[in-house]
């Protein structure tokens, strides 16, 4: 699991640096903030946050999943808005995870 830092658009257009994705990351969460996968891979990969706390029912919060698209031909990408409803009470920041083989898989916690 990586603790990921956010990094911040510049009015120059500068493109934030994607780093390769882990199979779990964590990341802060705000109404600004951006969490960006790119994918190169010649297999398609899911993408979920973990969504905290349990229903009225005392069952979970079902989790919010993302398809990130074959990516060899043509890289593809997702953009995930980190809602303070993904930060985990206990460790303040959300949880993403990408499915077992993070492979060409790069990702970066953008503010805009």
């Amino acid at each position: 699991m990586t603790l990921r830092t956010k990094q911040t658009l510049v009015v120059a257009g500068t493109r934030p640096t994607l780093a390769a994705a882990t199979v779990s990351d964590t990341m802060p969460v705000g109404e600004r903030l951006f969490a960006v996968y790119r994918s190169t891979h010649t297999g398609a990969h899911v993408v979920t946050v973990v969504v905290p706390g349990t229903l009225a029912t005392g069952d979970a919060y079902p989790d919010k999943v993302y398809a990130l698209g074959v990516g060899s031909v043509t890289p593809t990408e997702i953009w995930i808005p980190l809602l303070k409803e993904f930060q985990d009470p206990t460790t303040g920041v959300a949880t993403v995870t990408v499915d077992d083989s993070a492979t060409a898989v790069l990702m970066a916690v953008v503010e805009r």
